[in-house]
């Protein structure tokens, strides 16, 4: 198994020299690189986010794996996280949403004009359920009704996936953000944290926000003032599928993800992902994802959750164009199981 020496600079960026063989180095491409040094911390999301204790679990086991190993996890966000593993200065492995993925290959939604051509795949994990919610007070018994009658609402943070995600439901919906606000309503964008905040204080209507199945925050904030997630109708679900963006449509919100819910609610699903640089070293690369999959029990205790959804099938075939867009590393370790031809 590769080595791997650590320097955590001020930044808090890490430096990983591989040792061993010259095919371990972590420049290059697996071909012999020569042992040029790397810049790595692992990016993630924000730390009440659900990738954030994911992306810790995960660095524990790929210290525990790989020895002399250092793992720092560095907080971010969907978007943004697609760009810097893209850059590859200094994050060269992240979490990601696969339709983000599929859209900066295409250079497309975020992206657009501005394919990602140096991104990989390594995995993808789990499914990310988009929730539509509302109080359980709230007069609005469907998102038409809310997107109809002048509903204040915070779909995340601008430019980011869920911003996007409801954009796009919307518009699979026959809605653009300009006809919510000539029937008296608005959309406006804020943290997950904030959003909530102002949906119990009364000063909005309706959240977008991702969780597996449920988000934290909405599920804490339902202890106190009951939620009420709404269903994506079918023809906008039917809408997205055909569109190509990289959504699962046929997944659902399970009854009694929060206390008044009584029925699985419809909507559009993500997938979580691991990104990588492409030209982190084919041996590292493999290395990483061997050390994902032969750790899933940990997940499944640690993350249940999220790491009750690990499939290795899922893994590789979830991945747009895998053949082409997986990682030449972590590609060789699916073919080594089988999952990959």
């Amino acid at each position: 198994m590769k080595k791997f020496m650590v320097v955590t600079g001020l930044a808090g960026l890490m430096t990983l020299t591989a040792c061993g063989d010259d095919n371990a180095s972590g420049g290059g491409n697996g071909d012999g690189g020569g042992g040029e040094d790397l810049m790595h911390s692992h990016i993630s999301g924000p730390t009440a986010s659900g990738w954030y204790p994911l992306s810790t679990l995960l660095s524990d086991i790929w210290m525990d794996d790989l020895e002399g190993s250092n793992i720092t996890v560095v907080e971010g966000g969907a978007i943004g996280n697609i760009r810097d593993v893209n850059d590859g200065s200094e994050m060269l492995t992240g979490m990601a949403f696969a339709s983000d993925f599929a859209d900066a290959k295409e250079g497309r939604g975020s992206f657009e004009d501005d394919p990602q051509d140096d991104l990989m795949g390594m995995a993808v994990l789990y499914p990310t359920l988009w929730n539509f919610a509302v109080l359980d007070s709230s007069p609005y018994e469907s998102i038409e009704d809310a997107l109809e009658n002048g509903a204040d609402i915070i779909p995340g943070e601008a430019n980011d996936a869920s911003s996007q995600t409801a954009v796009r439901v919307f518009e699979a919906m026959g809605y653009t953000i300009e006809d919510i606000e000539n029937n008296g309503g608005s959309v406006t964008y804020n943290n997950y944290g904030d959003a909530n905040n102002q949906m119990r204080d009364g000063n909005i209507d309706m959240v977008v926000q991702g969780g597996s199945p449920y988000v934290t925050g909405l599920s804490e904030l339902d202890t106190t003032n009951p939620i009420r997630p709404l269903d994506i109708p079918q023809d906008a679900l039917d809408n997205l599928e055909e569109a190509g963006f990289g959504y699962t449509t046929d997944l659902s919100i399970p009854s009694g993800s929060y206390a008044n819910q009584e029925e699985d609610v419809n909507t559009v699903t993500t997938m979580a992902m691991l990104v990588v640089n492409k030209d982190m070293d084919e041996d590292t690369v493999y290395e990483l994802t061997k050390a994902l999959w032969e750790n899933v029990d940990r997940f499944v205790e640690e993350q249940p959750n999220r790491g009750e959804y690990f499939d290795l099938e899922i893994g590789y075939h979830e991945l747009v164009d895998a053949e082409e867009n997986m990682h030449p590393g972590a590609k060789r370790y699916y073919e080594e199981i089988g999952v990959a031809e």
